[in-house]
């Protein structure tokens, strides 16, 4: 079959652009091949640090890609959450008291972002069950990606449980002598403090857990999550075992103090 006119001009272009750039190489070849230079063992290492870093730096970027596509895109909105979580965190100290209505709108959001994250799990879930021949290295890091989401649906829900205290108690009187000074509760020492020692000591641990929740509202988000991050309480900060040797431990030390 005949070749158009265009088509024979087109490469005709093609191959002088071909013998254009094999005569430029050849030209730049014999440069390199006739120039004196001297060979360090430094210049070899310095170009295999850099071909490592390279590869290292295409693994890591191979590596996020895979998690963004598995995420479905829900990365961005993660991050910004966590940042807004973190604002949230340092202003607590300094905000007034707030209605009805806008703890109601703390309780939807924070509802939000726990469907979000669980949504999210489920997607890890589900792509792991999909795909039985990862590698394991691959299959230890969504499993750890996973655990993390864990532990921040647990802080979610932490607050939540807060946010229902403060809802259930607005109206109510405060009784409590310990909660009266209106001081913000940020260890487990102010914790004791607030209790009481001896209360501490002579409650069942059904009785010190209903008085743990009771002052929840009075605690630090920073508060609450170190409580969660050493097991002293779990994700509906009902105290653990453990929380109650460490109140019981801790009120001792105040009375051998005192």
């Amino acid at each position: 079959m005949k070749q158009s006119m265009d088509d024979k001009i087109k490469n005709r272009n093609s191959w002088f652009k071909i013998l254009l750039i094999s005569l430029f190489c050849m030209v730049l070849m014999f440069k390199v091949a006739t120039a004196k230079f001297t060979f360090h063992f430094s210049d070899l290492l310095s170009f295999i640090l850099a071909v490592f870093a390279i590869a290292i730096s295409v693994l890591y970027y191979s590596k996020v890609n895979e998690v963004i596509q598995l995420l479905g895109g829900n990365t961005g909105s993660l991050f910004t959450r966590n940042k807004k979580n973190d604002r949230t965190s340092v202003t607590d100290a300094s905000e007034p008291a707030k209605n009805e209505a806008e703890l109601q709108m703390d309780l939807e959001e924070h509802k939000d972002q726990l469907k979000r994250v669980k949504k999210v799990q489920n997607e890890i879930i589900d792509r792991l069950m999909a795909n039985q021949d990862l590698l394991e290295e691959d299959r230890r890091d969504y499993i750890g990606y996973l655990l993390q989401k864990e532990k921040e649906a647990a802080i979610i829900q932490l607050d939540m449980d807060k946010v229902l205290t403060q809802l259930s108690r607005q109206d109510e009187p405060s009784d409590d002598e310990g909660l009266a000074d209106g001081k913000e509760i940020n260890s487990v020492n102010d914790v004791a403090a607030v209790l009481g020692k001896d209360v501490i000591l002579s409650a069942t641990f059904d009785e010190l857990n209903q008085k743990v929740k009771a002052v929840q509202p009075k605690m630090s988000s920073s508060a609450s999550e170190a409580l969660l991050d050493a097991g002293l309480v779990d994700q509906h900060f009902n105290i653990t075992r453990k929380g109650l040797k460490e109140f019981r431990s801790t009120a001792k030390k105040m009375k051998k103090r005192a």
